[in-house]
């Protein structure tokens, strides 16, 4: 007998934003670290490593991989003493007997003085260590017990390929007489959570600007050697509209309040853009190229078609059709639109100015 099937159209029980509509869910980040790949999460670790606890160590280390010798990311003081991070990016918690064998490493590794006994050996894994496992590392005595016990099943053929490794002799002295009070873990929402203080975390997860921009300041009385290139070609600007020689500052107050005060706003639009782009490389200290490099590239392209289509004008008319038009641009695929202001797109004209790659006055002096 065949039965009739009643279909039910799903509800939407939440609101979807434009983002989601674009780009598909917002996955939590706890998510995304529990399905990271394995090179994926040791990094993740190192980021976590280099952002958040850099201030405790000289440099960072990443050994994953063959021949870790059971030392993912290490830690390293000033003076040589380490910390190790060993990350096991498993779907479930860690259990006893994953950990047996990362331990046997560390002991075989030190006991061959292949690197000092670190001051912490701490496990790192998406869904944490299991309650055994915590149990052992708050029982050092009872995880050595445990460890010589399971020696023979779980260490010794898992240490180095091709290796067997038998707990004889001098070797099972040394680990009767190591000091496994080194050793606990991260748990992943303590990792998770320190991430985000790093400026690794928006890089891998998104979810906005963390690091947030500073009063932007005040121009200097005197122009600045960084400030020379762009400002020596506003007086010749000037110079053009007034027809007179202008160099310096003074004589342009004496010569124009009007263009005096506009070589003023001028001059704040750079500090402004510069700041800018401290701000850029805060919150995205690896990107490829920098967001703020990316503004420019693209207020170039801008520009330099708009000053082509003009390139009668005199400069003056050339500077305030730029900075008519560079007002016009909304920079939305930058990942620094939100913090841009419109003095900011002003200052982008005179960095690029700056750098000599876009000019006021043609060639001819028109």
């Amino acid at each position: 007998m065949l039965h009739e099937l009643t279909l039910c159209a799903p509800l939407a029980r939440r609101r979807i934003s434009s983002l989601e509509i674009m780009q598909g869910p917002i996955i939590p980040a706890h998510q995304v670290v529990e399905v990271m790949p394995a090179d994926e999460y040791e990094l993740y670790t190192m980021e976590w490593v280099y952002g958040y606890l850099k201030s405790k160590y000289f440099k960072v280390r990443i050994f994953a991989g063959a021949g870790d010798k059971g030392r993912d990311v290490v830690g390293y003081d000033q003076d040589g003493k380490i910390d190790i991070y060993q990350c096991k990016h498993y779907d479930q918690k860690i259990s006893p007997t994953t950990l047996y064998p990362e331990l046997a490493k560390l002991v075989y590794y030190t006991y061959k003085k292949e690197y000092p006994v670190p001051e912490k050996y701490l496990m790192v894994a998406p869904k944490g260590c299991g309650p055994a496992v915590l149990d052992l590392i708050e029982k050092p005595m009872e995880l050595r017990k445990k460890l010589i016990e399971t020696w023979d099943t779980h260490c010794k053929d898992k240490i180095s390929r091709g290796l067997s490794i038998e707990l004889t002799g001098e070797f099972k002295d040394y680990l009767e007489a190591f000091d496994f009070s080194i050793c606990g873990d991260v748990a992943p929402h303590e990792l998770l959570e320190q991430h985000k203080q790093t400026t690794y975390h928006i890089l891998r997860f998104g979810g906005g600007l963390k690091q947030f921009r500073e009063i932007i300041p005040e121009p200097e009385p005197e122009i600045q050697n960084r400030e020379l290139r762009y400002t020596s070609m506003l007086f010749d600007v000037y110079a053009q509209r007034l027809n007179s020689s202008i160099n310096t500052i003074e004589v342009l107050r004496s010569a124009s309040e009007h263009l005096f005060k506009h070589f003023g706003k001028q001059r704040n639009s750079f500090y402004s853009a510069e700041s800018l782009e401290k701000f850029s490389r805060d919150n995205f200290p690896d990107a490829v190229p920098m967001p703020f490099d990316e503004l420019k590239d693209e207020a170039e392209n801008v520009l330099s078609t708009t000053l082509e289509l003009n390139i009668e004008k005199s400069g003056y008319e050339r500077l305030l059709i730029a900075s008519q038009e560079i007002k016009r641009q909304g920079f939305t695929a930058s990942p620094l639109a939100a913090e841009m202001k419109s003095i900011d797109k002003d200052g982008l004209c005179h960095h690029l100015a700056n750098e000599q790659r876009i000019k006021w006055i043609d060639e001819n002096g028109e």
